[in-house]
């Protein structure tokens, strides 16, 4: 038999069946809302990682190191331009001066080439961020342009380039800048080269055509490889963040002033600074006689304030003190307070009194003679 009190069989089977029931109908609520919350993937591309993001133009690095054996080399200093260069690469807003586009173009006579880069040049720019910096067209620059018959010029618009043309042959590009590169017919191109003495000068509008992200569109190599091709032999410099450092110029070109005028600056330093030593333990001529003049201030401030009545009124009250104190020891109170003054002293009365109650001196030897008076007097009762 049964015990009293157990449940049935049959009823925890069904409790059983209930649970399960309540799972899979929760399971399936999960299931449910998962799939309403499903979104769209999209691939959005945010660049390139590691070196060739800190570098737009490392492709064209490795290309060159790739070709001829040997890296381009990156540089951070203005050069020396001398005959071990070849080839410089340089972004518009490093030529702003003319000193410094006088020592490219002499540079480039004696068989230099200098490719000047003018839009997107910049090397913090993202290649894929949906804007870059505008490029900067100094007047220096613009100005030496016109001297071979280019022109250029900055635009709102940017305008886009399919085709290239360099040292008579067509190539296909993707470019576009925010600069007109205008030749002697007003005509637009990407790209133009001008022989100059020896070297030459290449101008390219766009240098998307070297940077990473674009270097291997269209004919964009080919255009670079004929580029290179177009060079003495040499070293390649790529001047990245460069500024023309007007004291490095001037140490260049006129050292010689520069040193000249340091010396006369320390020589007029050693001759009117004072020099270093111990401190001097006696007051020196010019300290005293400058506390004496403050002094002779002082009084004559005093003179014209008040005739030097309230420079006597001390001595006065003081004198009379000392006085009133030796009548009181001496038992000799009843005697007049100038005749005792005038008897300690041996000074007349009337000087005494004139010392005691004059409140204007007349002039300066008078107050002087009062002085005086009154401070015999002080001593004499002291």
């Amino acid at each position: 038999g049964t015990l009293a009190g157990t449940v049935p069989s049959v009823a925890v089977c069904g409790k059983e069946v209930g649970m399960r029931w309540r799972y899979w109908l929760c399971l399936s609520l999960l299931l449910l809302f998962t799939q309403c919350d499903q979104g769209i993937e999209k691939e959005r591309d945010i660049g390139y990682m590691g070196k060739a993001r800190a570098n737009p133009f490392l492709a064209f690095e490795r290309f060159l190191e790739k070709r001829q054996g040997n890296a381009v080399v990156i540089q951070t200093a203005w050069p020396e331009f001398d005959e071990t260069q070849s080839m410089i690469f340089f972004s518009a807003d490093q030529l702003s001066t003319r000193l410094g586009l006088e020592q490219i173009g002499k540079w480039v006579e004696n068989g230099g080439h200098a490719v000047i880069l003018l839009d997107r040049a910049d090397v913090h720019s993202n290649d894929w961020a949906s804007w870059f910096v505008s490029p900067e067209l100094p007047e220096a620059l613009i100005a030496w342009a016109r001297n071979m018959g280019l022109a250029l010029q900055a635009v709102d618009a940017e305008q886009a380039y399919a085709k290239a043309k360099f040292r008579g042959k067509n190539y296909e590009v993707e470019m576009g800048a925010k600069v007109t590169l205008l030749d002697e017919k007003g005509r637009s191109q990407p790209v133009i080269s001008r022989d100059m003495g020896d070297g030459s000068v290449t101008w390219i509008a766009d240098a998307s055509l070297m940077r990473n992200r674009w270097i291997d569109e269209k004919q964009h190599i080919e255009l670079i490889d004929d580029l290179l091709d177009f060079r003495n032999e040499g070293s390649i410099l790529f001047l990245r963040g460069v500024g023309i450092s007007f004291w490095a110029l001037v140490w260049q070109r006129g050292w010689m002033v520069l040193l000249g005028i340091a010396v006369v600056i320390i020589a007029w330093l050693l001759t009117h600074l004072p020099r270093f030593g111990p401190m001097q333990s006696a007051l020196r001529e010019d300290e005293i006689r400058a506390y004496d003049h403050h002094l002779e201030m002082i009084g004559d401030f005093h003179w014209r304030l008040d005739r030097g009545a309230s420079l006597l009124a001390p001595l006065r009250t003081e004198a009379q003190e000392l006085c009133h104190h030796w009548q009181t020891r001496h038992g000799r109170l009843d005697e007049g307070l100038f005749d005792a003054m005038a008897a300690r002293t041996k000074l007349p009365v009337d000087r005494v009194e004139r010392a005691m109650t004059d409140r204007h001196a007349r002039d300066q030897l008078i107050f002087t003679r009062m002085v005086a008076d009154l401070q015999s007097i002080r001593k004499a009762f002291l």
